[in-house]
């Protein structure tokens, strides 16, 4: 067999991570996306990848009411350009073959934020992207790249892709890059997200929704605190209202209610009459979203009631109690968002035989949310797996890392995944 990951390998990598390319919708550059996706194709070609698709979706079908808010936004600000500066890239080795003898692994080339420089530190490299999502897309493309070497004849029988998004970061949830790869036909009989799970493979990943409460009224100064609708009481109501309403009805359905941030002002001597408070509610199955969706909206319904009862005789939130319904609004940053649950024996088996064994995410809680979510299909089966942990490793942290060691497995047992498919699929 050839020999995976070589120092050539872990710089391509490196000069992958040194691109700041923290997702737009974090504040990133808009243009960094791009520059991204030049340097993996630099490396991806230079190993023999050919290039299968290299664009960006179209304005039309960024219509729908499953796009989330932060695409919303970014697109109005900017329907010119934001999304021909979000490319998708897909590579390939193999020649051109139907879905049934193709391999496709997925990663994601934006970054949530600040950027991190990459450091080498022995065994262990720092910085963004080191295993969310650069080191395990890097990794794959090389054990992909030792398996056709190893075995020129997989050309003729299977094709492998590499799907490398934007979009996974920011609350876009995928509907950038794979939602529209997998619109346009990139699918396979596998299709592997190449996300941190310490190397097993988990075929359930939840959703989420996001609601919004805001309160859209007037503030005023100290000297004349009854006067304005006061948005930090009512919005620190709330939060404490739909943690107990809608809470424990979440767990009993194994969903995770997050009560996030809140915010109205930072001064001491005013009263704010506006202000926001963000909720994220990830769940496993379409029922479950379907009853926490109309429960949320209930307990919002009845917390006007509840408040006005709680605040009798206050004059200085009398204003509110009148006001309610005219300044309090609810409504959905994101919603309707598909989850993935599939099972196929015949590519489990596959996939353990090549050092990836299934795990039951949902069973324990640790099923997460990304791309994998558009993917499933008559025909295919969906898994979820690479090298390191979300939380182990600090991803989404100042102090992300990967063990080079590790990065380098992956690749190898990604090398022995792909000759193992090559060996198992049809040929006609």
């Amino acid at each position: 067999m050839t020999a995976c990951w070589t120092q050539t390998d872990l710089d391509w990598l490196r000069q992958f991570m040194a691109v700041d390319s923290v997702s737009p919708l974090e504040g990133g550059r808009i243009a960094a996306t791009r520059q991204a996706q030049e340097v993996f194709l630099a490396g991806a070609s230079a190993r023999g990848f050919q290039v299968r698709h290299y664009g960006s979706p179209t304005v039309r079908s960024m219509t729908s009411g499953e796009i989330p808010m932060p695409v919303r936004r970014a697109l109005a600000a900017a329907p010119d350009t934001f999304l021909d500066a979000q490319p998708s890239l897909v590579v390939a080795m193999g020649d051109p073959a139907p879905p049934e003898r193709r391999l496709v692994i997925n990663f994601h080339v934006d970054t949530v934020g600040p950027h991190v420089e990459p450091r080498l530190d022995g065994d262990i490299l720092h910085g963004r992207g080191a295993v969310d999502d650069k080191g395990p897309g890097v990794a794959a493309a090389v054990g992909v790249a030792a398996a056709f070497a190893a075995d020129p004849s997989l050309a003729r029988r299977i094709e492998v892709m590499l799907t490398s998004v934007p979009g996974e970061e920011g609350g876009a949830m995928g509907v950038l890059g794979t939602r529209w790869l997998v619109r346009q036909g990139y699918t396979g009989r596998l299709m592997l997200f190449a996300e941190p799970t310490g190397g097993r493979v988990m075929d359930a990943c939840t959703a989420a929704m996001t609601p919004r409460l805001r309160v859209l009224g007037e503030g005023s100064t100290d000297d004349h605190p009854a006067d304005a609708h006061n948005a930090t009481v009512a919005l620190g109501f709330l939060a404490d209202h739909l943690v107990r309403a809608v809470g424990p009805r979440a767990a009993d359905l194994g969903a995770k209610l997050c009560v996030a941030g809140l915010h109205t002002g930072t001064a001491h001597n005013r009263v704010y009459g506006e202000g926001e408070l963000l909720l994220n509610i990830a769940y496993r199955d379409q029922a479950s979203a379907e009853t926490l969706g109309h429960e949320l909206e209930r307990a919002v319904d009845e917390a006007r009631d509840v408040f006005a009862k709680a605040h009798l005789g206050n004059p200085f939130t009398a204003r509110l109690v009148d006001d309610w319904d005219r300044v309090v609004r609810l409504d959905w940053l994101k919603r309707g968002l598909p989850v993935l649950d599939n099972r196929d024996p015949e590519m489990e088996d596959l996939l353990a035989a090549a050092g990836f064994p299934r795990h039951d995410g949902l069973a324990d809680g640790s099923a997460f949310t990304c791309d994998a979510i558009w993917a499933g299909g008559p025909g295919r089966y969906v898994a979820v797996c690479g090298p390191g942990r979300l939380d182990d490793n600090g991803a989404h942290t100042a102090a992300e890392w990967v063990r080079v060691g590790d990065l380098a497995t992956y690749a190898r047992q990604i090398r022995d995944l792909v000759v193992r498919f090559g060996a198992h699929v049809p040929t006609q």
